[in-house]
């Protein structure tokens, strides 16, 4: 028996060896499945595209849909911003006729530059058309520049009728004993103009946090998207 102690004491020790191999093998596969973990969280992190409001304003239309692919560029929500509509400045001694010219040289700018974006989104819905057609671009970013074409009609239709109304007044002004001076110009309406927040990066939409009449602030997140490998 006193012959096989050194060998039972040489099996026992081969045997807590194994069982300490053993146990630093499943410590470290548990430290490289947390390490891999950890690399698959940051690398998701690092891949959402937050799409964040350009001004403070109302949601006019969600463009983008959960689930979209869209690329980089393509509008993703439309916020109705209200902008003070031209107007002369009135300084003291000045005439109404002064006034009312300077209306008018307010309004006839206006048509220039709304005529410019008519035609600038006009070109743009000519150049999509084609591309949809064929599947190189998405619909939504046709309907988005289609609206934005209206939107610039509706500027363009406005600013006519402001010239049409400054036309009016400086005729009225020109008439004998209507020149008088130191009057207060009279306020012109809030205009609305129309900003698109765009996806900065090509992706597919999680998700869209906001709804069509809902007040955002700017650089409030209006959505969140995934980018494409």
């Amino acid at each position: 028996m006193n012959d096989h102690a050194p060998l039972s004491c040489v099996l026992a020790s081969k045997r807590k060896r194994a069982l300490c191999v053993a146990a630093c093998v499943a410590l470290l596969a548990v430290a490289s499945a947390c390490g891999s973990s950890n690399s698959s969280e940051e690398s998701a992190a690092r891949g959402i595209i937050v799409v964040n409001a350009p001004a403070t304003g109302e949601v006019r239309r969600v463009i983008a849909r959960e689930g979209m692919v869209v690329t980089e560029g393509a509008p993703i929500v439309e916020i109705a911003v209200m902008t003070e509509g031209p107007r002369a400045t009135p300084t003291p001694g000045e005439s109404a006729e002064s006034r009312a010219a300077g209306s008018f040289r307010a309004a006839d700018a206006e048509i220039e530059a709304a005529r410019a974006e008519v035609v600038r989104h006009d070109a743009e819905v000519r150049r999509l058309t084609p591309l949809v057609a064929s599947g190189e671009a998405p619909q939504a970013q046709l309907d988005a520049e289609r609206a934005l074409y209206e939107r610039a009609e509706q500027r363009l239709q406005q600013a006519q009728d402001a010239k049409q109304r400054a036309e009016g007044d400086l005729r009225v002004a020109r008439q004998p004993g209507q020149n008088q001076t130191g009057t207060a110009a009279q306020p012109t309406p809030p205009r609305e103009q129309l900003v698109t927040a765009v996806a900065s990066s090509a992706g597919t939409v999680s998700v869209v946090s906001v709804r069509v009449g809902e007040r955002v602030k700017a650089g409030q997140p209006l959505a969140t998207l995934r980018a494409n490998d």
